[in-house]
């Protein structure tokens, strides 16, 4: 047997167990000590002839292939391809009634401050209806600054999106990222009635929260967004919320806060880099994440103590607060992204004047303006190429789980959406290690009690463009 016959690999060793990573095939197995050590050797290339069990272990192990494998993908995934943008991002407004202290969105002006009107506002749905192309459904997000503060055009647009799909033959999703601040009855009643999907940016307990999310004058903003979230909560009980970590907040304190307020769905985040701030940028040291490194070990053990316990509540609210799930369930379909996220593809963000954008964050950021929603072209060809061919990531073990990472964060910590962000890149590489460590371990029969439960999804996790 040729060295190149044997498929790249990754040597797992996390909760006192060895687990190889297929990474072409996106599988974790938990193997003993002799194949430990084989795999040792023909990782570190002290040897490339293997006798007869050698190869029949790793064949067992899916890691031998006919023919050389060189990156793990196809030739015909050496071109870009043309993505029909179909989830719009719309800037109602520049503006927003917050003064968070890790604003990337230079206190919600994005540069130029501003609201949308309605002629920009009808021009970008039929924009997007014409960028959907022979697809079947968009999706609409109202963002900001806080969206909210422009209600009366969201409304407009909720109106004329349903008319013109009608139009159209095609259906529209709803989508909304918010403060909480300004929901009341009459909104919460449009928010259900439209059907849309909201997050709410909410940081976690009363002093944390206050600190990092105060109103402009500076009061805290906890106790009016809590207030709110009760009544939305009563209206869409599965409104997640999301939190930014800031120095040594304890993630699971954090969670454990949004949880108590009825949240069931909680994630959290570190604070990224505002490219406003030029500043900043050159002095910016890596985010601190051993915190969170600590918090996804402990995690890991939760999730094969419980699978084992076969506590089925524990799990799903586990898999709701933790952030492994996305990992376990990766593997478990052997499923392999190739984009980190549709900025660039299918996905945009539309300033308040109509400018189309890498993405939501990137509004503002003229390196990154991608054209206009009153023409039809955009130049998004360099962002389509696959994590194959990203002279970097493509080396990495972990390429097909996070696909190079946030364009948004690279470019803050490196200057480069082509760049990935070395904290970032280090907790992706943990998630997937332990996610590794979690599905190694499992038989048929915990894979089974996973999905009759509904722990984890029946389904890949694909990239969804839209």
């Amino acid at each position: 047997m040729q060295a190149h016959e044997v498929k790249p690999f990754h040597l797992v060793y996390e909760q006192g167990c060895n687990c190889v990573l297929n990474i072409q095939d996106m599988q974790a197995r938990e193997v003993d000590s002799p194949t430990w050590d084989l795999l040792g050797k023909l990782s570190s290339q002290v040897s490339t002839d293997l006798d007869a069990p050698a190869e029949q272990k790793l064949r067992e192990l899916g890691l031998v292939t006919h023919g050389e494998v060189k990156s793990g993908h196809k030739a015909s995934q050496d071109k870009t391809e043309d993505y029909p943008v179909l989830n719009m991002a719309m800037f109602l407004t520049q503006s927003c009634n917050l003064d968070c202290v890790y604003c990337y969105g230079e206190g919600g002006s994005y540069g130029s401050g501003g609201n949308m009107d309605e002629q920009t506002a009808f021009q970008a749905v039929d924009w997007l209806l014409q960028q959907s192309g022979k697809k079947k459904k968009i999706h609409v997000g109202f963002f900001g600054g806080e969206p909210f503060l422009n209600f009366p055009l969201m409304q407009k647009i909720a109106d004329y999106a349903h008319k013109r799909c009608q139009e159209e033959d095609k259906k529209v999703a709803f989508h909304a990222t918010t403060n909480g601040t300004l929901l009341d009855s009459e909104k919460i009643e449009f928010i259900r009635d439209n059907e849309i999907s909201v997050m709410v940016s909410i940081d976690g307990p009363r002093e944390i929260h206050d600190a990092q999310r105060p109103f402009k004058n500076g009061q805290g903003s906890y106790d009016r967004i809590v207030a709110n979230c009760k009544d939305l909560l009563q209206a869409k009980p599965d409104t997640p919320a999301h939190a930014v970590l800031m120095g040594d907040n304890d993630p699971e304190m954090v969670k454990r806060a949004l949880l108590e307020i009825g949240f069931a769905d909680v994630s959290v985040t570190s604070a990224s880099s505002s490219l406003f701030d030029e500043q900043a940028r050159q002095e910016k040291k890596d985010r601190d994440t051993e915190i969170i490194f600590r918090e996804l070990e402990q995690e890991a053990g939760q999730w094969m103590e419980y699978i084992r316990a076969r506590d089925s509540e524990s799990l799903k609210k586990l898999k709701h607060k933790g952030q492994l799930l996305m990992g376990i369930t990766t593997l478990l379909h052997n499923s392999k992204r190739r984009h980190p996220c549709g900025a660039g593809l299918g996905l945009v963000g539309v300033s308040a004047e109509g400018g189309v954008y890498l993405c939501h964050r990137f509004v503002g950021q003229e390196e990154y303006k991608l054209g206009t929603v009153f023409e039809d072209k955009l130049d998004r060809q360099p962002y389509q190429e696959s994590v194959d061919l990203h002279p970097v990531c493509s080396k990495c073990f972990a390429r097909y789980y996070c696909a190079g990472g946030c364009k948004h964060d690279n470019a803050g910590s490196c200057g480069s959406v082509f760049s990935p962000a070395g904290d970032m890149c280090r907790l992706r590489c943990q998630e997937l290690e332990l996610a590794a460590s979690v599905v190694g371990r499992l038989d048929e029969e915990d894979v089974q009690f996973l999905n009759v439960q509904d722990i984890v999804p029946r389904k890949p996790c694909p990239l969804d463009f839209g």
